[in-house]
């Protein structure tokens, strides 16, 4: 085999490189979210975008750290009762649903469970959602985000 017969074979090794430190590492681009709650507070949080299915399904798989005021923003083409899991997340969460207005409909803490499918529990609102917010576990305590809080841009 000649060196002419590996460039092809080596180039499309390393576009697939790319491609996977990308989906796997990358983040998209951030959006300011705004949270009033029921007595008044406000909290602000810097967000990434998950909005179709390969974003969606990603998540914050693979990611070690989040920083404390960031989160994934889940936006669904409608609502429903919308079932998250925590394969491949090493980060405790907080899935905040929300309506089609913003109004959060559900806080559920979210516990990693590995690689296995079948050790991964499924999390899901009390209430149809379209949007779920997913921030560091403890979040949601922290800045008195409730059933009754109010998401904005």
């Amino acid at each position: 085999m000649s060196a002419d017969d590996l460039i092809i074979p080596v180039a499309v090794c390393v576009v697939v490189g790319i491609l996977l430190a990308y989906f796997i590492v990358m983040k998209g681009p951030m959006r300011k979210l705004t949270i009033s709650n029921p007595d008044g507070s406000k909290a602000d949080v810097s967000v990434e975008i998950a909005d179709n299915p390969v974003t969606r399904a990603k998540g914050l798989m693979g990611r070690d750290a989040l920083p404390a005021d960031e989160g994934m923003l889940f936006i669904f083409d409608q609502p429903g009762v919308h079932q998250f899991w925590m394969l491949n997340t090493s980060i405790p969460l907080d899935a905040i649903f929300m309506d089609e207005d913003g109004n959060v409909v559900d806080v559920v803490q979210m516990e990693p469970c590995g690689l296995l499918p079948s050790n991964c529990p499924r999390y899901a609102p009390k209430a149809p959602a379209l949007f779920v917010l997913e921030v560091n576990q403890g979040f949601s305590i922290r800045h008195g985000v409730v059933v009754g809080s109010r998401a904005s841009p």
